[in-house]
């Protein structure tokens, strides 16, 4: 479900794979539970432990060194459509549809 705006690297070894590594820390830019990515400074993930959503924006501006910090912690989907639709990220349809498709409340995705 990620919608990411950049293509893996090619690999500098001519004839292999590049292998993504996906992180387990929310602050990555390669954390594994990435929902959508809204624009460069702003996306929204589910946490580790799967109790909220966050939407978080990053330290500092793409290609300089940063980190991903929650701006806002939330457990229904309309609160987080809101959220979003308030902070001005809404603005392509698609990420919109991407939050739509989500359960009604996180609590629903661990059934």
């Amino acid at each position: 479900m990620t919608n990411q705006e950049y293509p893996p690297r090619p690999s500098k070894y001519n004839g292999l794979t590049p292998v993504n590594i996906t992180s387990h820390r929310e602050r990555d830019d390669n954390y594994q539970h990435v929902i959508v990515q809204l624009d460069p400074r702003w996306r929204i993930i589910e946490c580790r432990d799967a109790i909220q959503w966050i939407i978080q924006k990053r330290s500092a501006e793409p290609l300089n060194p940063g980190y991903w910090l929650g701006a806002s912690y939330v457990t229904d989907r309309n609160k987080l459509i809101e959220l979003s639709t308030a902070l001005g990220l809404l603005s392509e349809p698609s990420s919109r549809a991407v939050l739509e498709a989500l359960p009604s409340s996180v609590t629903e995705l661990r059934k």
